[in-house]
């Protein structure tokens, strides 16, 4: 814990132009995702901007001059992070919130969890601190900064919420009025302490049912009942299974082409999904296939059941968890939004690019935790075609009891 209130203590900040480290003394700024501090340098006098290390920041911290000419981060980690970042403080980037606070605990001392994201992956797994916060909590106030269209993920009492009424991408940039409404809350407490917001925090522990609405797939039902297989579905994240076509489509993300050639992708992956269905009916006659996910463009045969919708709100949010809490294999790209998907279904095969391999867990949290994790979670390469994935599925549905059977003789 980083106590900001009434003061700071013990934060670092590395100056961007020389290097030097040094104690963090200046106000911490919530400029949105991020909690960050105004410094001057002890050493060479520089006035600078520093992240607090909390979320994604622990990992790529930053600091940089207003002008832009001395910047400080991890080029090749972490430019995904801070180039947003730096042009949203340099360049005055921000965007109007409302901001609400529902409940109001009785402890003079607060713990802040900043769960403030544009991504919705990124706002999910930090909503897990405060599930295990709650568990440890000692006499003090648990408050969670969220936005309001993911509020439904936090226990509706036990904690305060301070939720900001904008959409996820907006968030990326500054909000405007958020300190000052964050240091009004803060007058009630004696004491304030940031909370650093794990974001790979082992889940085993955690009750998905409790944070989800619904618990996750019950693998002793798993052959009693006919086979459901479920694709997540993204009009911009493509399954292609070519090397050509995946070289296609990042020229035209690079030039900007991308309404020229997603109507063709679209069909490519429309088609690869036509023929995983064939290949799996052709061999599990009873299964049963939904695609769920956003955008409604696509022809598909009404063998799949379509449950895709163009807004995302709180309804089918829930109706999406029932599904994929029925699912026995749930099929998607990497970053197709596979978090809670994989949390509720018995299984999963995520079709993973190669430029993601390194961040190959960060978008599965499945909650099995034997050796039927092995089993029933699978990543194929992003050029693996119809009847691997096929493959794949028979597999899992066919020998699920032979080798869950044989862990139990042991």
């Amino acid at each position: 814990m980083i106590e900001i209130f009434p003061k700071i203590v013990d934060i670092k900040s590395i100056c961007p132009k020389c290097l030097n480290k040094a104690n963090f003394e200046s106000e911490v700024y919530f400029q949105g995702i991020h909690v960050l501090g105004k410094n001057v340098c002890n050493a060479c006098g520089t006035e600078y901007i520093s992240t607090i290390p909390t979320g994604h920041s622990t990992f790529f911290p930053v600091s940089f001059t207003l002008d832009k000419r001395h910047q400080r981060f991890d080029k090749e980690s972490g430019s995904w992070m801070a180039l947003p970042l730096i042009s949203s403080v340099c360049e005055g980037l921000s965007v109007e919130g409302v901001f609400k606070r529902y409940n109001l605990g009785g402890e003079k001392e607060l713990i802040l969890i900043n769960c403030l994201d544009d991504c919705f992956g990124h706002v999910f797994t930090k909503v897990w601190n405060v599930y295990l916060e709650l568990q440890n909590r000692q006499n003090k106030t648990i408050a969670v900064l969220i936005p309001a269209q993911c509020r439904w993920l936090l226990p509706s009492t036990g904690i305060e919420i301070w939720s900001v009424n904008l959409a996820l991408g907006q968030i990326k940039q500054g909000i405007k009025g958020l300190d000052e409404w964050i240091r009004n809350q803060f007058q009630r407490f004696n004491k304030v302490l940031l909370h650093p917001t794990y974001i790979h925090l082992n889940h085993q522990s955690l009750d998905f049912k409790q944070i989800l609405g619904v618990a996750p797939f019950d693998l002793k039902q798993f052959t009693n009942l006919s086979p459901q297989i479920t694709f997540v579905w993204r009009e911009d994240r493509f399954w292609l299974s070519n090397r050509f076509l995946y070289f296609l489509s990042k020229v035209s993300k690079k030039y900007k082409l991308e309404t020229l050639f997603s109507p063709f992708f679209i069909w490519r992956q429309e088609q690869l999904i036509k023929r995983v269905v064939k290949l799996i009916k052709r061999n599990l006659p009873s299964s049963n296939f939904t695609i769920t996910g956003k955008g409604k463009l696509g022809n598909l045969p009404s063998i799949i059941k379509d449950e895709r919708h163009e807004f995302i709100d709180l309804k089918v949010e829930h109706k999406w968890n029932q599904i994929f809490s029925k699912t026995h294999v749930i099929i998607g790209v990497h970053g197709s939004h596979m978090l809670i998907p994989s949390t509720l279904a018995a299984g999963f095969i995520e079709i993973l690019p190669r430029y993601k391999i390194d961040h190959l867990t960060e978008d599965i949290a499945q909650s099995h935790n034997s050796r039927l994790s092995h089993f029933l979670g699978r990543f194929v390469d992003e050029y693996a075609g119809a009847g691997l994935i096929s493959r794949h599925v028979v597999s899992l549905v066919k020998k699920f009891d032979f080798v869950k059977r044989n862990m139990e003789s042991v």
